[in-house]
């Protein structure tokens, strides 16, 4: 997430607009080369092989919810817009395994937690090598894979995620503080932002876009059992996306009223559908209901990795 610190946050808490249905999908890191399909499927995410068939185990540092509490806050509520942010994303295919205030995070995208979560100051190495990530930043690692299934059960080369990092900076959401209540869906946001680029998914508005036409404000439909079929890609995409960086307002020097968005749009449940197909079959449910999450019980153990 990359948004600058100026005096218009509070014009954008001020802000109501009427909520757009999310642009196209991009992926993060970029790679491979070809057809879309061909690049869909060799796009780098989660798998059996690299974490997810018993829940992607995520890791929030010891501190971290204090660390982003400012007056007025409560644990609970800065804790709830954090795993609010994190489940957001789950699906039949997709799920998180999260443990709070978490011993056993550890910097490094392949130590710790398969997702460790920090909180930081701005001068915190992370940041002074990333000038322009302003609230957080996500740190994946990527390996290629000659066999690593997809989520329907397709055998698949491509390159796997197999562990990250996300940052989340403090001074940034000491200064938005501004926003009152809004804050909270402001970090919930950043949260799903970065937890996006952690499952695969990158900024649209920077990278190529993938969609099923060329309209960016409508809904993906994505057959589960062949999901790259119709996906192309596409010029377009919706600056209020919650993965894009790019403000969204009249003003290209303004953010808007879609950085208080705190769920999926259309076509952000199309990329992450793309790399996370489910099939409806009972032993696929069964398979992976069991790491299914509610925010209510979000209090869960989950391994560290060795």
């Amino acid at each position: 997430m990359e948004w600058r610190p100026i005096h218009a946050w509070l014009a954008a808490a001020a802000a109501v607009l009427a909520p757009a249905d999310a642009g196209a999908f991009a992926l993060f890191p970029e790679y491979g080369v070809g057809s879309p399909a061909t690049v869909l499927e060799e796009a780098a995410r989660w798998s059996s092989t690299t974490g997810l068939l018993d829940g992607i185990q995520v890791g929030l540092g010891a501190g971290v919810v204090d660390a982003l509490l400012v007056p007025g806050d409560t644990p609970e509520a800065v804790e709830g817009a954090i795993v609010a942010g994190i489940l957001a994303w789950e699906s039949p295919a997709l799920a998180f395994d999260i443990t709070l205030d978490a011993p056993g995070t550890v910097e490094g995208a392949d130590s710790g937690f398969e997702i460790d979560v920090f909180a930081v100051t701005s001068d915190h190495p992370v940041f002074l090598a990333n000038p322009s990530a302003y609230t957080g930043l996500a740190v994946p690692s990527v390996s290629y894979f000659a066999d690593r299934p997809l989520t329907n059960g397709d055998p698949s080369s491509g390159y796997g995620i197999t562990g990250a990092d996300i940052y989340l900076n403090i001074d940034s959401f000491e200064f938005l503080a501004i926003l009152g209540a809004g804050r909270l869906d402001v970090l919930t946001r950043v949260v799903i932002h970065e937890f996006g680029h952690a499952i695969g998914l990158g900024h649209p508005n920077q990278s190529t876009n993938y969609d099923t036409d060329t309209d960016p404000t409508n809904a993906m439909p994505i057959d589960p059992n062949d999901p790259f079929a119709g996906v192309m890609v596409s010029a377009n995409f919706d600056p209020e996306t919650i993965m894009s960086n790019e403000p969204c307002g009249p003003n290209p020097g303004l953010p808007c009223a879609a950085v208080f968005y705190t769920s999926l749009g259309p076509d952000e449940i199309g990329g992450r559908d793309v790399l996370y197909p489910v099939v409806p079959e009972p032993a696929t449910g069964a398979l992976f209901g069991l790491g299914l999450t509610a925010l209510g019980g979000a209090r869960r153990r989950a391994r560290a990795r060795p």
